[in-house]
């Protein structure tokens, strides 16, 4: 099973419940879901050559990959692209969380809740020097709750693609021919956003400010400013503003024990925030308001 691994531990996790060691794994990152698990499993193994976030341009660095004579690369949420070099010495695959082509890149989750998609997929598709345009192995739709926000949709899109990438890894290996398809459709781009760049506008509608607010939860927030602190918004709603519609957009109002901020159309309820260093609901916020 000679398979060179690239990513997050989940993805390595997955492999090694289908009986595929890997010859080597390159750590995108230190820790993740399932860092310690993996850990731990590695111990019970034969050892295993791990890299922590390499310079896959270093020509050392791909000989020694490249020694390992793997058939297949399978990366798993790596955060950078794996240049030609390494792509030179094995076909490998990818997953991806979002419909491609709708949201290449690296935060396509934020991006699918800030546009107010329903909807979004999980694509395992064949690595290429490009970003996340490789013909599609396998696509599974998925979709997006309610009020499901960017850190539980990652998460659910993230675990349950590292099983999806592991289980077409397994079918190659075993020498299965699988019809890939080409990407069709609008491409749309997802990159990361600067933490600056998640401050709320309270002159958009409630429902842009409640898709903000969603896709930044919980890590880095939304945020704002409340007098002389910073508020950072986890979690809340829209709402109807009722009597405060008179209200400029961006005023904070409390009303039946909650706490409020009229929008451009409608209005917002805070329902969790940090206010400074504080941790509060949005209750008690009000208690602090009035």
């Amino acid at each position: 099973m000679s398979v060179l691994y690239f990513g997050d531990p989940r993805g390595a996790l997955a492999l090694l419940d289908r009986g595929v060691a890997p010859l080597g794994i390159v750590h995108g990152r230190r820790g993740g879901p399932g860092w310690s698990t993996l850990l731990r499993r590695l111990k019970d193994s034969p050892p295993i050559p791990r890299w922590m976030r390499p310079d896959l341009n270093d020509p050392s660095i791909v000989a020694a990959l490249a020694a390992l004579a793997p058939k297949l690369i399978v990366a798993s949420f790596f955060p950078r692209l794996i240049p030609r070099a390494v792509l030179d010495i094995a076909p490998g695959i990818n997953v991806h969380p979002s419909d491609l082509p709708r949201w290449r890149g690296p935060d396509p989750v934020g991006w699918a809740l800030r546009a107010g998609d329903t909807t979004t997929a999980i694509c395992v598709h064949w690595l290429t020097d490009g970003l996340d345009e490789g013909d599609i192995l396998l696509r599974e739709a998925v979709d997006i709750g309610p009020r499901e926000h960017g850190g539980q949709l990652a998460d659910r899109l993230e675990a349950r693609g590292a099983e999806l990438n592991a289980d077409v890894a397994l079918r190659l290996l075993a020498g299965e021919v699988i019809d890939a398809r080409p990407q069709q459709g609008d491409i749309s781009w997802a990159p990361l956003v600067d933490d600056d760049d998640w401050e709320i506008d309270w002159t958009q509608p409630m429902g842009a400010v409640d898709r903000l607010v969603r896709a930044a939860a919980p890590d880095p927030g939304a945020f704002t400013g409340l007098g002389d602190e910073l508020l950072v918004v986890l979690s809340g709603r829209p709402a109807d503003p009722g009597r405060f519609a008179v209200l400029e957009p961006g005023t904070p109002f409390v009303r039946d024990g909650r706490f409020f901020i009229r929008c451009g159309e409608g209005a917002y309820r805070l329902d969790r925030v940090r206010l400074g260093r504080r941790a509060l609901s949005g209750k008690k916020l009000a208690t602090l308001f009035v």
